[in-house]
């Protein structure tokens, strides 16, 4: 054996090796589940994707051709006879290929998508939560530094969003305390904010964007796409 050719043998073993462990890699990664918001609602829905119970099935598809599913979809049947039919209630993708699903969808034995978790920043946690009635977006809730715990909303209403709310001063518990309002107006600019000082959920102080100063940071409306649907009209806050 020449030189040049322990050299090659060396390299394709080095290469192999490589592909060995990022093929073990990702195989840890299709197995490790990603951080779901737990609450009552959110385990309802999670059981959805359950195709091990009665009456359920799946399919999976490898949409990259890298050998491993990234898109899951979980059935229930229904009726018999004529009537039986079979309806999605649960699909699972993986967006950024690193084996770990990143966004989940549930529907509910009509079709209907219920609510909707995605993991935005491929970090392993739920960050940003939708909510649907009728099929159509009437709420997102945003966890937007990573702590586990929602700390923006934003309310729709016809295909727009028209308010959102936001926990400034964090309590570090799950209960969202709001202390800072934006309204918006139809194009989506800012055109209302309030502030709630003493931390009693009620705001101390409401203005307009015409009478102060635009900051640099930005409005909620900027950091959400306005592309979501709508139904119902959510309450306001209190003050």
């Amino acid at each position: 054996m020449t030189r040049h050719q322990f050299v090659g043998l060396v390299a394709l073993g080095a290469l192999a090796g490589c592909g060995g462990t990022q093929t073990e890699a990702r195989q840890r990664a299709v197995r490790e589940p990603i951080n779901h918001i737990q609450s009552t609602t959110s385990r309802e829905d999670q059981s959805r994707c359950d195709a091990t119970l009665a009456g359920r099935s799946q399919s999976e598809y490898d949409t990259n051709n890298d050998g491993v599913p990234d898109v899951r979809r979980v059935f229930v049947t229904s009726g018999e006879g004529h009537e039986l039919r079979s309806t999605l209630i649960c699909r699972e993708a993986d967006l950024n290929g690193d084996g770990r699903k990143d966004i989940f969808r549930f529907y509910n034995e009509e079709g209907r998508t219920l609510r909707e978790e995605e993991d935005r920043n491929f970090d392993g946690r739920i960050d940003v939560i939708s909510f649907f009635d009728r099929g159509e977006v009437v709420r997102r809730e945003f966890d937007s530094n990573g702590d586990g715990q929602v700390d923006m909303r934003i309310f729709y209403r016809n295909r727009r969003p028209y308010r959102a709310e936001r926990e400034l001063n964090s309590d570090n518990t799950p209960n969202f305390r709001a202390d800072y309002w934006e309204y918006f107006d139809a194009t989506g600019r800012v055109v209302r904010i309030g502030w709630d000082y003493n931390g009693d959920e009620r705001a101390d102080q409401w203005d307009r964007t015409d009478r102060i100063t635009p900051t640099s940071g930005g409005s909620a409306a900027a950091q959400e796409p306005s592309d979501a649907g709508v139904a119902s009209d959510a309450a306001a806050p209190r003050g």
